[in-house]
């Protein structure tokens, strides 16, 4: 009898517990996929965190980084069909985007996160974006400030004289700047990044911020970092599918959008903030930047490839007038 009832009480305590357990379980578990290596993903985990917390823990995002499910150039495609939830890519990754380089950033398109924000949200680039990922079948969370381009290499890198004797690896709209100034350019993904440096297979990479040499160690294999930046930040997109979106409340697509917003400026600012830290650190005697000749070559070479990009579509063409309406505005062209 004594054990019948210590039984039935363990049985009465256990129920409450299982209703709290499942109150508080998770409505939605998402896969997110960023193209960031594991030390890096903070942007990626930050924005998973925020939306744990804002949504009550109702929405719970597993983060995978490069290459564990989809390629980078994979992750749109992977979006849409649902095979992952979220995506942490770069417009210039997709092929589909005819207006991807411009969203990640054509050379001398900004100087600084504040001109992008301003160039994003008050001169309309957001709104553009966000229709170009609409036909695509895919929603738009907005942009995220990655970090700085500025080149790492094995050599130092004083002028685009040095450049031209090496092999830079470099993507998007900066890629073909370079290769306009007569630089052997060279493509990998992220996570191929660090061996190629190892083996020989390129001399330099145009890749991020000091703080990022330091987090994928790129800096073991490469030691001179050249300051000046190629263009202030390179732009990631957040992006989700589009039934999930669908099947959210509006408190929830609120909470996750917010969590979007929250993470624009997370990683940029803790890459800054490190990176002072980095540049005194780890490379203090191997700093180099550009004069302001290189300069000039590279903003004409830049304007250049400004009109190339224009030529794609009418959309891409109207997010170039912005880009060339601000610069004139600030005195660049």
């Amino acid at each position: 009898m004594l054990f019948k009832k210590i039984t039935a009480l363990i049985a009465a305590l256990a129920v409450p517990a299982v209703f709290a357990c499942s109150a508080n379980a998770a409505e939605f578990n998402l896969k997110l996929q960023t193209y960031y290596s594991p030390t890096t993903a903070t942007g990626a985990k930050f924005f998973a965190d925020q939306v744990k917390k804002l949504t009550d823990g109702k929405v719970e995002i597993q983060v995978f980084t490069g290459g564990e499910l989809v390629g980078s150039a994979n992750i749109l495609t992977s979006v849409k069909s649902g095979m992952i939830d979220i995506g942490h890519g770069m417009g210039h990754h997709f092929t589909e985007r005819k207006s991807g380089l411009v969203e990640s950033g054509l050379p001398m398109g900004w100087t600084s996160a504040t001109e992008a924000q301003i160039l994003y949200d008050q001169r309309g680039l957001r709104e553009m974006f966000a229709k170009d990922y609409e036909k695509l079948g895919v929603v738009y969370l907005g942009p995220v400030w990655a970090a700085p381009f500025t080149t790492l290499s094995k050599k130092p890198i004083r002028s685009l004289d040095d450049m031209r004797k090496m092999k830079i690896r470099a993507v998007g709209a900066v890629a073909k700047m370079l290769t306009k100034l007569g630089v052997n350019v060279v493509s990998l993904p992220p996570e191929d990044i660090y061996m190629a440096l190892t083996t020989g297979q390129i001399d330099g990479v145009v890749y991020g911020s000091a703080a990022e040499y330091k987090e994928t160690k790129y800096y073991e294999a490469a030691g001179w970092l050249n300051v000046t930046p190629l263009l202030d930040p390179i732009t990631d997109s957040l992006i989700i599918n589009k039934k999930v979106w669908e099947k959210f409340t509006p408190q929830m697509r609120a909470s996750i959008q917010a969590a979007a917003d929250m993470t624009r400026w997370h990683y940029y600012t803790w890459g800054e903030s490190e990176s002072v830290k980095v540049l005194d650190e780890i490379f203090k005697d191997k700093i180099t930047s550009f004069s302001t000749e290189d300069m000039n070559a590279m903003t004409k070479a830049a304007s250049e490839i400004w009109e190339q990009e224009s030529q794609k579509s009418p959309e891409v063409k109207a997010a170039v007038d912005v880009l060339k309406e601000f610069a004139k505005a600030k005195g660049r062209i």
